[in-house]
């Protein structure tokens, strides 16, 4: 997928009131493409976010290993006090997702979902 498209894609999710940052990572954890919606102060500083990213991988990679068992993972979602932080797997990236704490956790991942073309 290219860049253009993955960043079109988080432009999309941004226009949606409730979505702080949208962003796509390689499988080292790197942010290939993605922002913060206008407004939004960011919680944490550009290296804990890449530590954070990095994290996000090495779960997904470690819940991989039950994909024959338990079949794949549609997607994974956090809620702490100040935010919920989603991931889903979208081909050889990762979509990772921060959203308002309020929110809730399926409706939202459902709209993300459908608005990526995303299927379970």
């Amino acid at each position: 997928m290219s860049s253009e498209s993955l960043s079109q894609k988080c432009e999309l999710l941004l226009k949606e009131p409730e979505i702080r940052f949208a962003g796509f990572l390689d499988m080292m954890g790197n942010l290939v493409e993605g922002s913060f919606s206008d407004g939004i102060k960011p919680l944490k500083n550009d290296q804990e976010r890449k530590k954070m990213f990095i994290e996000a991988i090495l779960r997904i990679r470690t819940r991989q290993d039950f994909d024959a068992n338990l079949g794949p993972v549609e997607y994974a979602a956090a809620r702490r006090k100040n935010v919920v932080t989603f991931t889903f797997l979208y081909g050889d990236k990762v979509l990772f997702i921060s959203a308002e704490p309020n929110v809730d956790i399926d409706k939202t991942a459902q709209k993300i979902m459908r608005l990526c073309s995303i299927s379970p």
